[in-house]
């Protein structure tokens, strides 16, 4: 087997390999390219947005609800004053209530079972709301300023039969010696239903006096007031569907949020790529506007700048050819009248500077050789 051969088998198994290689890697090269790149980016920008966006939504949500939803809850404890007249008390609320929303307020008396408050029967309770603390209100004395809402309800202990409290004591006397229970009661009483303030804060409450009639001496352990806000509409829908309303909000927000910057986005993108395009089309014009510039050699010719970095395509320069051609021609052609080839190369090429100054170089050369061949 010659040399030859052992090439060609050898160049066979190197195309084959490498038809092989490029089959395999031909589906990878979708996977790197320019386009998948700039995908693989825009992938990347949109999930780190949406992730951002999703947080931002949820800190959004939740500095809603604390600001919209007010406090369930709100219970003050008043201290009552014993003294001349009836017991009294009052209490500072502060700014926990929120206006145009309905409360249902409440009275919690802890009573002990004496013989004055069994006697005592019916008694009255009178609560009132002040838009600022007064001195009325500290000090019991007639109220100079009207306030914001007033109520007056009854309450009364429990009744129960000398039987039956007997029988009651005498099961309970075991956590009445441990001292795990006492004899009271809590009369809770409904003094206001679904009150509601109007918009602004001097409408809102910011204290409340209460104080008990009672033709006898009461005795009382505490008193509390108790605010219960009563929610409607949007407001319930957010407190008693807490996940669902925060999934819902959030994707609201995150929806609009997306959407917002994904305009935004479109609008910086076009923006850029017009301004782009105008800048590249500039620097094709300035170069479109470029002249050739000239420069002369050591023989004294001028030599195009542009000749001189070669033009890779020979047709643009015809009289080049004719100069290769010379230097293996007869001694006929070197008698073809100087003038006549300029000539015809001049009105061949007329217009153009470009053309013009290589036929100049080509006299010039022209020139030489015939005194060289001459000489």
């Amino acid at each position: 087997m010659s040399e030859s051969d052992y090439i060609t088998e050898d160049e066979t198994e190197t195309s084959f390999i490498s038809r092989a290689m490029n089959a395999l890697i031909t589906p990878f090269r979708a996977l790197v390219s320019k386009r998948a790149q700039k995908a693989y980016l825009g992938t990347f920008l949109f999930i780190t947005t949406s992730v951002l966006m999703l947080c931002v939504s949820s800190i959004a949500y939740a500095i809603f609800y604390y600001k919209f939803i007010p406090q369930v809850g709100l219970e003050r404890v008043v201290h009552l004053q014993f003294g001349d007249g009836h017991p009294w008390g009052t209490a500072s609320l502060g700014s926990d209530l929120v206006s145009l929303q309905a409360y249902d307020v409440n009275v919690e008396l802890e009573l002990p079972r004496t013989p004055s408050n069994l006697a005592a029967g019916n008694f009255m309770l009178d609560l009132a709301l002040f838009s600022h603390p007064s001195t009325s209100a500290k000090t019991g004395t007639n109220i100079s300023s009207s306030p914001l809402s007033r109520s007056r309800r009854p309450a009364i202990l429990t009744y129960t039969s000398p039987m039956v409290d007997t029988a009651c004591k005498l099961s309970l006397m075991p956590l009445y010696v441990l001292g795990w229970h006492r004899e009271a009661e809590a009369v809770k009483v409904q003094m206001m239903e679904q009150v509601e303030f109007p918009r602004g804060w001097r409408n809102l409450p910011e204290s409340l006096r209460l104080e008990i009639h009672s033709d006898e001496r009461m005795q009382v352990y505490s008193a509390k007031v108790q605010f219960t806000a009563r929610f409607t509409g949007l407001r319930w829908a957010m407190y008693n569907w807490r996940l669902s309303s925060f999934l819902v909000f959030s994707f609201m927000f995150w929806s609009t949020s997306m959407l917002s910057t994904s305009v935004v986005w479109l609008i910086l993108a076009a923006l850029v790529s017009s301004s782009g395009g105008k800048h590249g089309t500039g620097i094709k014009k300035e170069q479109r506007s470029e002249t050739p510039i000239k420069e002369e050699s050591d023989d004294g010719e001028e030599v195009d700048n542009l000749s001189q970095q070669g033009d890779p395509d020979p047709s643009n320069h015809p009289v080049q050819g004719e100069i290769d051609q010379e230097g293996g021609s007869t001694e006929g052609q070197h008698n073809t009248p100087i003038g006549e080839a300029s000539g015809s190369h001049t009105d061949s090429a007329t217009g153009t500077g470009l053309e013009s100054a290589e036929a100049r170089g080509v006299q010039r050369r022209r020139s030489h050789l015939f005194e060289g061949e001459h000489s």
